[in-house]
């Protein structure tokens, strides 16, 4: 085996996405399967810092690009200094909160900069490193935006209209390639969403010789 699996979780807020992706860790745990969960922005010294920055309620006036390019900084870092060395060196199944497929979502069409501009930042920031399988956790916003029950962050502050075009952009993506993103049903109770999610993953760790 040459390298781990890499696996990605994505979504609006409130999706469920976060929680999904710590009960799939948790469960690949249970059987014995090397596991790395990490988070964008984070996984790093650098790249939490970054997140600090960018989730900042009172920044909420940061220009697009400068959003963008923090978000890029952010996944340089992770890409170089933990995931690469996850996948290769250690050989484990790497889940990371949010990726590429995100900063696509958000930063052209939530945001509305150039597509492929952003596209070749992202081939840049991450080396051309790609997921496995992304796995979108897909909820209206009404819905995801119900769950939060805390003080929104910078992004979240964005309003409706921005979280609806990020939806579009992410089911756009997923009719694109559905193959590499499956789309689960946000709306489900907790555990059994898990299980649907846990047996696709299940059938591709078989692929690839981990299971």
């Amino acid at each position: 085996m040459k390298r781990g699996v890499f696996i990605v979780f994505e979504g609006i807020e409130g999706s469920g996405k976060s929680t999904q992706a710590e009960l799939l860790a948790e469960a690949l745990r249970r059987n014995n399967i090397k596991v790395d969960l990490t988070r964008e922005p984070g996984g790093t010294q650098a790249g939490e810092r970054i997140r600090d920055v960018l989730l900042d309620s009172s920044l909420e006036d940061m220009h697009p690009r400068t959003e963008l390019l923090l978000y890029l900084a952010a996944r340089a870092e992770h890409v170089a200094k933990r995931i690469r060395r996850k996948l290769f060196a250690d050989k484990a199944v790497v889940i990371s909160d949010r990726f590429t497929l995100s900063t696509l979502v958000y930063q052209a069409g939530g945001r509305e900069l150039d597509s492929k501009t952003v596209s070749r930042l992202c081939k840049f920031a991450s080396g051309g490193l790609e997921p496995d399988l992304t796995v979108l956790v897909d909820l209206d916003v009404d819905g995801a935006f119900a769950r939060l029950n805390r003080p929104y962050d910078r992004l979240e502050q964005a309003g409706k209209e921005f979280h609806e075009k990020v939806r579009e952009a992410y089911l756009y993506f997923a009719r694109r390639a559905p193959k590499r993103i499956r789309v689960f049903d946000g709306a489900k109770e907790k555990m059994m969403l898990h299980e649907e999610i846990k047996q696709v993953v299940l059938d591709l760790l078989r692929i690839k010789g981990i299971l």
